[in-house]
């Protein structure tokens, strides 16, 4: 058995930490992605009433027949009605909000490296790193020899807001992470680290200025805790596409691991790296001024995460004996994103993470799978059908082509149902033990999986908009 060390475990504490405050910060940080406007009125309402009375004097024999004017008295009554109205307008308040941004550094360390593979997510989850090392972004881990990116650069809840400097200059921001780590290699005494104590000061040139933007940023970064450094660089981002965005970096890090001992040696090293960053939304200055309900949408599906519970036909269950269901699904950080086909309800989309487990033994990992589908409405815009085709390329390998209906409850949490087909196998999340078995036909048979599922699902954080919707709204862009 492999037994975990009191000093192992404290190295976890700062990553663990990491992860409850961002959910902390995540909940503070949404009062300030809104900025409220509050318009104040006087109605008044006035009416005005006129009453004519005419008095009919009495004749008399001397005029011979002739009606004079009688005496007429008018009454004119006047009304007045004031009262106080109050609209509110909400509009977006920042020019960056962030959920996860990740990237594998090249040239930041000399020795066997990390091995996050591209973009700092592909390879950590191969049984080379994670069933070994209980996954890479351990700071024991002991490193993979001949990998190109040796570091890994790891940030959870990044937000820009406008500075407003130098005559209100645009495209100035000030902005922080609720995590940041600079690991430059496998050594993890030179990992830097900062929880929700650094701030970065950047300026954005537009190379394109409509979805999906590019933009250079050269940047400024000073962390206090736990680690104080400094970072440095330029950033060339490609995004935001349904929050989904491309990124490479030029930098340079310098500072102590530990902030408050000012004998320690400084790390310092130069990287280049290659990351993404998925539910990251980026602003031009002026989509501050256009409110909420006129906002700019690119996908017309947004969710953080979607969990199914899946019943199929395998041989093991994960649960307890009579339990209906034997596997279950994770989808992590889910987009899509219309495709100018058509009526615009053809789709392409993906996911961070995509976990498919049908079976105690039948298990498959995808890193940004591939998968497109055709969105159809029933009911109005509440109930939508949707078939699609999945295939997930890494670490393992499988196809999914399934179809679900979702019901929109408009509250950010909804619910659904998945029937589908699912076949593949493992891949290289296999440990490694169970690779040199894999020419069996008792290990393939056990682990390599052909089944038809159904699913129940519930999406959480999930925003639904119509491809109409999109379309329109992409057009008033500016």
């Amino acid at each position: 058995m492999m037994r975990e060390t009191f000093n192992s475990r404290m190295t976890r504490w700062p990553y663990v930490s990491g992860y409850i405050l961002s959910f902390l910060l995540a909940i503070l940080s949404s009062c300030a992605t809104t900025r409220t406007e509050t318009d104040y009125y006087t109605i008044t309402d006035r009416e005005a009433s006129r009453f004519d009375t005419t008095h009919v004097a009495a004749g008399s024999v001397d005029d011979n027949g002739v009606t004079f004017p009688s005496p007429r008295t008018t009454a004119i009554e006047r009304k007045s009605l004031s009262h106080d109205s109050t609209y509110d307008r909400k509009y977006p308040n920042f020019l960056r909000a962030g959920g996860i941004e990740m990237a594998g550094l090249m040239g930041s360390s000399s020795g066997n490296g990390i091995g996050p593979g591209l973009f700092g997510i592909y390879s950590l989850f191969t049984s080379e790193t994670f069933w070994k090392n209980f996954g890479s972004v351990d700071s024991n881990y002991k490193g993979s020899a001949n990998n190109l990116f040796k570091g890994e650069l790891l940030r959870f809840e990044p937000y820009e807001f406008r500075l407003r400097w130098f005559e209100d200059a645009p495209n100035w921001t000030v902005g922080w992470s609720a995590y940041e780590l600079l690991a430059p290699g496998e050594d993890g005494s030179r990992w830097l680290s900062s929880i929700a104590a650094n701030v970065y000061l950047r300026h954005r040139t537009f190379i394109r200025d409509r979805i999906p933007y590019v933009i250079f940023s050269p940047y400024a970064g000073i962390s206090v805790f736990p680690s104080g450094y400094l970072n440095i660089g330029g950033e060339l981002q490609a995004g935001s596409l349904a929050g989904l965005n491309l990124r490479a970096y030029a930098g340079f890090a310098a500072g102590l691991k530990q902030s408050w001992v000012t004998s320690g040696p400084v790390i310092a090293f130069p990287y280049l790296g290659l990351g993404l960053s998925m539910m990251d939304f980026t602003n031009r200055p002026e989509e501050t001024e256009r409110e909420w309900k006129d906002y700019v949408h690119s996908g017309i599906n947004i969710n953080v995460l979607e969990a199914s519970l899946i019943k199929t036909n395998g041989d093991t269950s994960l649960f307890a004996d009579g339990n209906p269901f034997k596997g279950f699904q994770f989808k992590l950080a889910n987009i899509e994103v219309p495709l100018p086909i058509s009526n615009d309800h053809f789709w392409a989309g993906t996911s961070l993470l995509n976990l498919m487990i049908l079976s105690q033994y039948q298990i498959g990992l995808g890193v940004l799978p591939i998968r497109v589908g055709y969105r159809q409405y029933l009911f109005g815009e509440d109930l939508m059908f949707e078939p699609f085709v999945e295939y997930n390329y890494y670490p393992s390998q499988f196809t999914n082509i399934g179809a679900r209906f979702k019901l929109d409850t408009h509250t950010g949490q909804n619910i659904g149902i998945t029937f589908g087909y699912a076949s593949g196998t493992p891949g290289d999340l296999l440990p490694a033990s169970l690779q040199d078995l894999l020419n069996t036909s008792f290990v393939a048979n056990l682990l390599n999986f052909n089944s038809f599922y159904l699913g129940v699902s519930i999406y959480l954080g999930d925003r639904n908009y119509s491809p109409e919707r999109v379309r329109d709204l992409r057009a008033t862009e500016h």
